[in-house]
């Protein structure tokens, strides 16, 4: 009780820093289209790691009408990527719709002869050319993009997937619209895939427990070779119209970052870390961050296996430093539980080489100073740690922990 009480006076005395502040987990932008000839908005979600992670590029998901979608599929992403880690941390970009009149028309391509047509190549050639570059320039994006949308985004994700096949990395057309215009999208589709029987879009399509949209009937005038290869289906029987995104993201995002997936949760050598992470890089051009979780796990099957230890270091220097600030850290707290402070304190070391802003090795920096008894030293060093998460918009929880070591550092009599 007493070192509750203890806590609850910490988190009260750095309330100015850490209450005063909004829980922030993005922003909101803007640039001006002069191929739409206005101003777009869109927000943007930033992963944990974002401004913690050195030189860390992320995979970026933009979606349409992102002002009706942003929460949800940021919540999603912090779940899949961050916490749970089945998919790498992801940013978020998601499209401001600017109303429902002007979002369906940007996402309804124009048909001669359809009095409800709409600019959805315009809309296209505007990310393509502004909003793309906008982002791989202002933000910590890597070169592997893609695009969701819901029902009548799904049209927009469809229409993309079709004439421009090699914009996104991936597609996700969540109970598409179409329906629409007396089932049009057939038209665009044959217009093209139903001539050239081939694509190098990778095209996912889902549909909640509804009749009428005109899935099926697009689905069965797809060319064989394109529905086998490049269609990804899904039927959920259990969602309605607005509920299937959550789980059509879990389900596509899912298989397209499977082979990022380490199913066995650790690694067992640094030849078989190596050995994943050449195929991730192989098939989708960059390692993006290796997980927390799996980092953890490989040190605690090597512990005591120093040399192949010393290998699995050298391979997270190479791949992604990051890691080895994680693993690094992660090995010290271990150490500073045997008492062993020397060869901590050397691990720490290296890894704020590696990231001098890193509040986690500061948090075990701090124990190792309270365990020698430098009171003075270790809050010093524990309130450095806890300003870099401030200022770097670390989640609560991570903040939490390093309160925690403030209020043992300051039980000690």
């Amino acid at each position: 009780m007493k070192n509750s009480n203890l806590l609850f006076f910490l988190i009260l005395l750095y309330s100015p820093t850490i209450f005063a502040q909004e829980i922030s987990i993005g922003k909101r932008d803007k640039l001006y289209s002069e191929i739409l000839q206005q101003d777009r908005e869109f927000s943007v979600y930033f992963p944990p790691s974002y401004n913690i992670a050195v030189n860390q590029e992320y995979p970026v998901l933009y979606i349409l009408d992102g002002d009706y979608n942003f929460q949800y599929v940021a919540g999603f992403l912090e779940l899949h990527g961050a916490i749970s880690e089945i998919i790498p941390e992801m940013i978020l970009v998601a499209i401001s719709g600017k109303g429902t009149n002007e979002y369906r028309k940007n996402c309804k391509p124009k048909i001669e002869g359809l009095e409800d047509s709409g600019n959805a190549e315009e809309m296209a050639s505007f990310i393509e050319k502004e909003l793309i570059p906008y982002v791989n320039k202002n933000y910590k994006a890597a070169d592997y993009k893609i695009l969701g949308g819901h029902s009548v985004g799904g049209i927009f994700v469809i229409n993309t997937a079709i004439n421009h096949p090699e914009l996104f990395n991936g597609y996700i057309a969540i109970s598409p619209a179409l329906w629409w215009g007396k089932n049009a999208m057939e038209d665009v589709m044959e217009n093209s895939w139903a001539k050239t029987k081939s694509t190098t879009a990778s095209l996912y399509i889902s549909l909640a427990n509804e009749k009428g949209m005109g899935v099926a009937e697009f689905l069965k005038k797809i060319p064989k070779g394109i529905m086998e290869k490049n269609i990804h289906f899904q039927e959920f029987p259990n969602e309605i119209h607005n509920s299937v995104g959550l789980p059509t993201y879990k389900w596509a995002l899912g298989d397209i970052f499977k082979n990022w997936y380490v199913k066995e949760e650790y690694f067992g050598s640094a030849e078989a870390l190596k050995n994943h992470y050449s195929e991730v890089k192989k098939q989708y051009g960059s390692v993006f961050n290796i997980p927390y979780t799996i980092v953890g796990n490989t040190h605690y099957m090597l512990q005591k296996n120093e040399r192949e230890r010393e290998k699995v270091k050298d391979a997270l220097r190479e791949l992604n430093p990051n890691a080895l600030v994680l693993f690094n850290t992660y090995r010290a707290g271990k150490l500073v539980d045997n008492k062993e402070y020397a060869e901590a304190e050397q691990l720490l070391k290296d890894a704020l080489a590696i990231n001098p802003n890193n509040f986690d090795s500061y948090d075990v920096l701090a124990r190792i100073k309270m365990a020698k008894g430098n009171a003075t030293e270790a809050n010093e060093t524990i309130d450095k740690a806890i300003n870099l998460a401030s200022k770097q918009q670390a989640r609560q929880w991570q903040i939490n922990e390093l309160l925690e070591t403030k209020a043992e550092i300051n039980k000690k009599p």
